[in-house]
């Protein structure tokens, strides 16, 4: 009875899911691409709602281990940890003591729904602008980064994973503290490849790939991946295979990065390009 009960609940969640997919399909095909993205938030909204309801079903019938409690406990954590090198960073550099030490503040979320085999991968989070997330939010893991945020409706969110060939962000390396940008191959969802890092530099294999920090997307430090090999791309550069961090076959509680000052600060560089 138990395995019937979960087999209609399935099925009919699931026929709503390929319906919502239709008529995203059809009004995108009919639309203007200022009503195309309209419409497509709007789906974006239901279509999370059903993709929610799923997971929980999943969640529930296969007895998900995971819980809430820990997510929140490794979200403590991660503040503290994110705190403590703003802190030891002010007093490096000797900045004033008056300064912000919290300007990252984060907000825990689920994925829903996750891509794997496009050649710009996506995830939907279970959060959205009722919960204060933005677009161009940094998303991470207890494991490291994640993605940023794409699309923002009412309570979901679609965030660009590193699983994609359209978006960038700067890696560096922890050792030498070089940086590049981060491209994916479509090769393998394990790895992506630091680009442009000068043939004079020194890498050594399994050392640490981290955020930039040159943006407040993410906070500096935080972990993409270690240098799995790497070698000489036409001469000019190397080009590093990193491992990334983070499984994303098994992504599910992950963090959205609100940082305090980033508003201002785009405000600023948009008001220097005009």
């Amino acid at each position: 009875m138990e395995n019937l009960f979960r087999f209609i609940i399935k099925r009919h969640l699931v026929l709503l899911f390929i319906v919502l997919e239709g008529l995203s399909v059809f009004f995108i095909s009919m639309s203007s691409s200022f009503r195309h993205s309209v419409i497509q938030t709007k789906v974006d909204e239901a279509k999370g709602s059903v993709m929610e309801v799923i997971k929980k079903w999943e969640n529930y019938l296969i007895l998900n281990s995971t819980n809430k409690k820990l997510a929140e406990s490794n979200l403590r954590l991660l503040t503290e940890n994110i705190d403590l090198k703003i802190q030891l960073y002010l007093a490096e550099s000797e900045k004033s003591k008056d300064t912000a030490l919290k300007q990252f503040d984060y907000i825990m979320a689920n994925v829903i729904e996750n891509t794997l085999s496009r050649s710009n991968n996506k995830l939907m989070l279970n959060v959205g602008e009722n919960q204060g997330i933005k677009r161009d939010m940094g998303v991470i893991s207890a494991n490291g980064v994640v993605g940023i945020v794409d699309r923002v409706s009412t309570n979901f969110c679609t965030v660009t994973s590193l699983l994609n060939t359209s978006k960038s962000i700067n890696g560096k390396l922890k050792t030498t503290g070089l940086y590049g940008p981060l491209v994916w191959d479509r090769k393998d969802i394990k790895f992506t490849e630091l680009v442009d890092i000068p043939q004079h530099i020194t890498i050594e294999k399994g050392d640490s790939v981290v955020t930039s920090g040159h943006s407040l997307t993410f906070p500096e430090g935080i972990l993409i991946g270690n240098v799995d090999t790497f070698y000489v791309d036409k001469g000019a550069s190397y080009r590093v295979k990193i491992k990334l961090s983070n499984d994303f076959q098994s992504l599910y509680h992950v963090y959205v990065i609100n940082a305090g000052h980033k508003h201002e600060l785009d405000s600023l560089k948009k008001a220097e390009i005009k």
